[in-house]
């Protein structure tokens, strides 16, 4: 059960690749072409638009990776290397043929089709289960075509899948109890798909054999199931501001795009847009914010001296290592807070610099610095409430304390969701959208680290370093980040409280 997968030798074989044959479709081809034709056709002809994941993607890739690996170790068996292609598939072949039991990245062809099993299970006799692994906490449905596809090429090679499962985190695991993975039997789901996959090869084929790209225009696709990595080429005439930035706009968005209609100067007069989107038209038409002066006072007015400005970062891991934790969990490793009372600025920061658990000296250091007294403010209440709810639900000793700080959290997001809408957010009320418009001359640009999913990469990397140099520069780039989100915070609270906004 415990023991390491044996990898078998390479035969002798030129190196040979059906991947690289621009007609040939692999999994993550066929993927492709589900989400967008246009997509597949560049993934094979114009492989230099896709320079490869950032950072962040690169990170997440990684612990999807060390999830994987725990998840074949819990069965006893051989790799397969994945090149050359030919040879992975004479070595799965022999494999099968010996008997082998359990077989990771099993290989196959059929019809032009490359696909590769994470573990392939050899009942004999040409049965066989495929189950692949993933490192969500769910089932999602773009699972379901992975295994239809490998399902497909196993049954064009005259095998008999008995049962397709998907393994994946379990979302109610607590380290180090009960079990990291669930297996999910999606039989059923898989051969509800199966019916498509033939007039989806060929629709693909004619793609891939065509000398020109197929002309798609924008539309839902471009991020569903995921981002597309072309959105910045396929979306180039769009402008800056546009229908897409009407908040909530969804199902409107596209039938209006059909129509030609893509700034919101062009919208119909009968389009005045609901409650929640007509502050955010009336700036744009009129070039000017809009603002509820006699809301925002009574909002801000809620507010009590002193004022605590308070920021939170996290890291997640895919595979918890702390005592309590869960996949994927958004673990405490750094807060900061700017107070301010009677115009005095003051500041405070922690972060966790080891791969110890983060949670008590975070929430002890936070609890000492908040006092019991005045408003703390946050951007978008629902992330630092549910990150202080966790740590009290795991450490009930601090959970009266820490139940009083969540009685005092005030929400600058609600702002500007309920009483300030300007143009200039572009129709999103984030902290980067806003902190520009409001407080130009703060700005994330000159910083190291200027978003939050390279914060989350640099920190991995630096509790993963030994003391010096390099350890404390990356400490120090993620204080002055997470310091700026705060500070971002108290300018914005300046600007409201001036008393001469325009609007």
């Amino acid at each position: 059960m415990d023991q390491p997968p044996r990898e078998l030798p390479h035969p002798s074989a030129p190196n040979q690749s059906l991947d690289a044959d621009k007609t040939g479709l692999s999994k993550s081809k066929y993927l492709a072409g589900l989400q967008c034709p246009l997509l597949l056709f560049h993934k094979a002809h114009s492989p230099e638009l896709f320079p490869g994941p950032d950072a962040f993607t690169q990170f997440r890739f990684d612990q999807g990776t060390a999830a994987g690996k725990l998840a074949t170790g819990q069965y006893v068996g051989v790799t397969i290397p994945a090149f050359p292609i030919e040879n992975s598939v004479e070595l799965t072949e022999k494999a099968i043929d010996q008997g082998e039991k359990y077989i990771f990245e099993a290989a196959f062809n059929f019809q032009e089709i490359h696909v590769k099993v994470d573990i392939l299970v050899n009942h004999g006799n040409g049965h066989v289960d495929i189950i692949e692994v993933k490192s969500s906490t769910k089932v999602k449905d773009e699972h379901i075509d992975d295994l239809a596809i490998q399902c497909f090429v196993l049954e064009g090679n005259d095998f008999d899948v008995d049962q397709i499962f998907l393994m994946h985190l379990n979302p109610d695991y607590l380290h180090p109890e009960g079990s990291l993975f669930t297996l999910s039997d999606e039989s059923d789901a898989v051969d509800e798909r199966m019916s498509d996959i033939p007039e989806n090869l060929q629709t693909m084929r004619k793609v891939l054999r065509a000398s020109e790209p197929p002309e798609i225009g924008i539309g839902p696709h471009c991020g569903k199931p995921y981002e597309c990595v072309l959105k910045p080429v396929c979306w180039a005439h769009v402008p800056e501001l546009s229908i897409f930035n009407i908040p909530n706009i969804r199902a409107n968005k596209w039938e209006f795009y059909s129509k030609g209609l893509i700034t919101i100067d062009q919208l119909p007069d009968w389009f005045k847009g609901k409650s929640y989107q007509k502050p955010f038209l009336d700036a744009c038409r009129t070039g000017k914010p809009v603002i509820d002066k006699p809301g925002l006072k009574a909002f801000m007015a809620e507010l009590s001296e002193p004022l605590y400005f308070m920021d939170f970062e996290t890291m997640q891991l895919a595979v918890p290592i702390h005592t309590g934790t869960k996949p994927w969990q958004q673990l405490t490793v750094q807060w900061s807070v700017h107070t301010l009372k009677k115009g005095k600025l003051e500041h405070h920061e922690f972060i966790q610099d080891s791969e110890d658990d983060p949670r008590v000296p975070f929430i002890t250091s936070l609890l000492d610095v908040l006092g019991d007294t005045g408003s703390i403010i946050v951007y978008n209440v629902a992330f630092e409430k549910g990150r202080l709810e966790e740590i009290a639900e795991a450490f009930p000793e601090h959970k009266p304390r820490i139940d009083k700080v969540i009685a005092r959290l005030w929400d600058q997001y609600l702002v500007f969701k309920k009483f300030y809408c300007d143009a200039g957010f572009k129709g999103s009320n984030s902290l980067k959208n806003v902190l520009p418009v409001l407080v130009p001359k703060l700005s994330y640009k000159d910083l190291d680290v200027q978003e939050g999913g390279t914060a989350m990469v640099e920190y991995a990397r630096m509790i993963a370093l030994p003391e010096g140099e390099e350890k404390q520069k990356i400490k120090q780039n993620l204080l002055e980040y997470c310091k700026l989100d705060t500070l971002a915070m108290v300018e914005i609270h300046k600007v409201l409280c001036a008393g001469d906004l325009e609007g």
